[in-house]
């Protein structure tokens, strides 16, 4: 390990008309830098008893000068950088960079062991200027096929969970997880933030697919605590209620700016309105459970009312009922 560390380091800077002898070579893949190969390489520490070495097994450091500037605008420079391409026939699945924890440390240990973890630290500029957009992680599919409605995915981010068997009462098996760390008092702006370009258009900001099973709650708000509203809309905004998987849906509800309405809306029109005010528009009133009072003096609010097969009932103010009696015509 020690010779091959040697010798990567010698190809960082070589010396002039170096002389390279497989598996180094002068010029990897044909791009001029001199480097491993065809060589597979495999790099392993083992540790055993209570001796241990926190040393990385491979560290690569990148470390731009703090006293003058350096590379282009808008490009993107790269501490480690693994690059495949695929053939057109290949059935093989590529994995460009693979990180595999084999975790067998018990849950009184207390440790938290991770298979991948990218932390970005955003450190204060030399002038006290704001310190750039920081990026912990960033993973982008750029469809360059130009095919339209493809079958095929482009996915920034999957998160899948293998092995899990049998049900989880205690949900610990979380696909994604949105945890706020830091000190106390420290806010973080949004759990999930769905943004995009100009001229860009998210068909779906969040979906979920059936795939020959089922959900047991779409969005389970019941476990929070909220210092504002669960839900938010804007107003304009509207909540679908029979939507398919197609997107399309003809009953919804929402806050209607021109009128300053709240309402349920059919491809009939509006069937429910309610005002600020409290006023209530409505197709059809049907009492199904109408609670027919015992007296005239029996409990009710001013404004209540009730019927039955001979009157109508009104409660006039608190604890006093009229009634009117009802004839066929």
């Amino acid at each position: 390990m020690g010779s091959l560390a040697l010798g990567l380091a010698g190809l960082t800077c070589p010396a002039t008309a170096q002389t390279y002898s497989p598996p180094f070579t002068a010029s990897v893949a044909n791009s001029g830098q001199p480097g491993l190969q065809g060589m597979p390489l495999f790099l392993a520490n083992s540790f055993s008893g209570a001796k241990f070495d926190d040393r990385a097994t491979l560290r690569v450091d990148r470390d731009v000068e703090t006293t003058s500037g350096g590379g282009k605008p808008w490009w993107t420079y790269k501490a480690f950088w693994a690059n495949t391409t695929t053939s057109f026939v290949s059935p093989g699945f590529e994995w460009v960079v693979t990180a595999e924890l084999n975790n067998r440390a018990r849950k009184s240990a207390n440790a938290q062991n991770v298979a991948m973890n990218g932390t970005a630290w955003k450190k204060p500029t030399d002038n006290g200027e704001e310190t750039g957009t920081t990026w912990a992680g960033n993973f982008n599919c750029v469809d360059q096929t130009g095919i339209p409605n493809p079958t095929t995915s482009c996915i920034g981010v999957e998160l899948d969970i293998g092995g899990a068997v049998g049900p989880d009462a205690n949900r610990q098996r979380v696909l994604a997880h949105a945890g706020a760390g830091g000190e106390a008092g420290s806010h973080v702006a949004y759990g999930y933030m769905v943004s995009t370009g100009p001229g860009v258009t998210i068909d779906r900001a969040f979906s979920t697919a059936n795939v020959g099973s089922t959900f047991g709650i779409g969005l389970d708000l019941a476990g929070g605590s909220f210092s504002g509203a669960a839900v938010l809309l804007a107003p304009g905004q509207w909540v679908g209620l029979d939507g398919n998987a197609e997107g399309t849906f003809s009953r919804f509800f929402g806050f209607n700016p021109v009128d300053s309405t709240l309402t349920y809306m059919t491809r009939g029109g509006p069937m429910l309105r309610v005002t600020d005010d409290g006023a209530a528009y409505v197709g059809r009133l049907i009492e199904t459970l109408p609670h027919i009072p015992a007296s005239s003096s029996a409990p009710c609010v001013a404004g209540e009312r009730a019927w039955d097969e001979s009157f109508e009932y009104r409660c006039i103010a608190p604890n006093r009922w009229k009634r009117a009696a009802l004839s066929d015509w």
